[in-house]
C-alpha cells in the first residue's frame, strides 16, 4: 500500500482526536461527567471518557482508509477493517456506557466481562476453519469448534479486561497502550492490521497530549477496553496470539495480584475492590496504600521508587511502569523480531 495513504489516514486520526478531546473536555465538565484525581493532594475534579475521542477518532481515521482501500478494490482489506469497526464498536460501546453512569456505579462487575463476549461474535464465522493456533514456534490442535467457539471468546474477554486492570495514574493507560501498540505494530508489518494498529496508534498519540501529567481528561474504560479489545482483535484474526501474550505480560500479572481478592473476600465475608492509586501525603508524596498489602503493580513501583529516591510522586510511577513496559517490548522484538 502506498506510504501517503496510510499517512493521510494515520493524520486524519491524529488531527480529530487532537481537535476534538478539548472539545470533550468542555462537554463532560458541563454534564458533571467528571471524576477526582485521586493520586493529588486536593483531589481535583478531571474529565472523565475521554476515550470516546480515542475511538471516534480512530474510526473516522479508518473510514478514510476504507474510502482508499474501496477505490482501489482491495475486498481483502476492507473486511478486515469492516470486522475491525464491528467488533471494537460493540466493546466500546459497552465500555462508554459503564463510564457515562458513573465510577462505581455502573455496571455490575461481573457484567462487563460477559458483556465483551458480544465484541469476539462478529469474528468467529472467520475462524470456524481453524483447528490449530502457533504458540512460540510450537503448533496447538484443537477438536473442531473449539478453538473458535470457546477459546477465542475467552481470550478476547481475558485481553479485553486484562488491559482496564492496570491505571489510575495520569497517562499510564495511554502511555502503555502506545508502547503495546508499537510493540504489535513491528511484528504486524506488511500485515492488513498493520494500518488499523497506526491509525489507533495515531488516535491514542494525540490523546497523550492531555491525558499526560497533570490530566486534563481521564480515559476511562472507554480507551483501555477500546485499546484491549484492539490487541484481541489482531492477535485473533492475525495470528498474533503468542506475542500478544507476551506484551501484554504486565496486565497478566496485575490480573493475577488482583485475583487474590477472591480468597479476601470469601475469607472476610465482605465485598473489597483493591485500587491502584497510592495513599497521597501532605506534600504531594505517595506512599503504599494498603500498608504492608500489594495489591498492584503501581503498589510494587511506588515502594521500589521510594526506596530509590526518598520520595514517590505519581509522575514517578507513570514513568517507571511505562519505560519498564518499553523495555520489556524491546526485548521482545530482539528475541522474537
Amino acid at each position: 500500500m502506498p506510504v501517503y495513504e496510510l499517512l493521510i489516514s494515520g493524520i486524519v486520526a491524529l488531527l480529530f482526536t487532537f481537535i476534538f478531546t478539548p472539545r470533550w473536555i468542555s462537554h463532560a465538565k458541563r454534564r458533571k461527567l467528571v471524576g477526582a484525581d485521586m493520586n493529588k493532594k486536593d483531589k481535583p475534579k478531571v474529565a472523565e471518557s475521554g476515550g470516546v475521542a480515542v475511538f471516534l477518532g480512530f474510526i473516522i481515521g479508518l473510514l478514510v482508509l476504507f474510502g482508499f482501500y474501496w477505490f482501489q478494490g482491495r475486498i481483502d482489506r476492507l473486511i478486515y477493517i469492516a470486522l475491525a469497526i464491528t467488533s471494537l464498536s460493540i466493546v466500546t460501546g459497552i465500555a462508554f456506557w459503564d463510564d457515562i453512569t458513573g465510577w462505581k456505579k455502573g455496571m455490575s462487575r461481573w457484567k462487563k466481562p460477559i458483556l465483551t463476549f458480544a465484541g469476539a461474535v462478529p469474528l468467529i464465522p472467520f475462524l470456524l476453519g481453524r483447528e490449530s493456533i502457533s504458540v512460540l514456534g510450537y503448533t496447538l490442535g484443537f477438536p473442531v469448534l473449539l478453538y473458535p467457539l470457546i477459546l477465542v471468546p475467552i481470550g478476547f474477554i481475558i485481553a479485553t479486561n486484562a488491559v482496564n486492570l492496570l491505571g489510575g495514574f495520569n497517562g499510564l493507560e495511554t502511555g502503555m497502550g502506545i508502547v503495546c501498540g508499537l510493540t504489535l505494530l513491528w511484528f504486524s508489518y506488511g500485515t492488513a492490521f498493520f494500518p488499523i494498529i497506526l491509525i489507533a496508534l495515531a488516535s491514542m498519540l494525540a490523546f497523550l497530549w492531555f491525558n499526560k501529567y497533570p490530566s486534563r481528561v481521564f480515559p476511562g474504560d472507554t480507551t483501555t477496553y477500546f485499546i484491549g479489545s484492539l490487541f484481541a482483535f489482531v492477535a485473533v484474526m492475525g495470528y498474533f496470539q503468542s506475542i500478544t501474550i507476551l506484551i501484554l505480560l504486565p496486565y497478566i500479572i496485575e490480573a493475577i495480584i488482583k485475583s487474590r481478592e477472591i480468597p479476601y473476600i470469601i475469607r472476610h465475608k465482605k465485598v473489597f475492590k483493591p485500587e491502584c492509586f497510592g495513599k497521597v501525603n501532605k506534600d504531594g508524596s505517595l506512599d503504599p496504600p494498603y500498608k504492608k498489602q500489594i495489591w498492584s503493580i503501581t503498589h510494587i513501583a511506588i515502594r521500589a521508587i521510594k526506596r530509590i529516591k526518598g520520595k514517590c510522586y505519581e509522575n514517578d510511577v507513570t514513568f517507571l511502569l511505562v519505560g519498564l513496559q518499553a523495555l520489556w517490548c524491546l526485548f521482545i522484538i530482539y528475541m522474537f523480531g
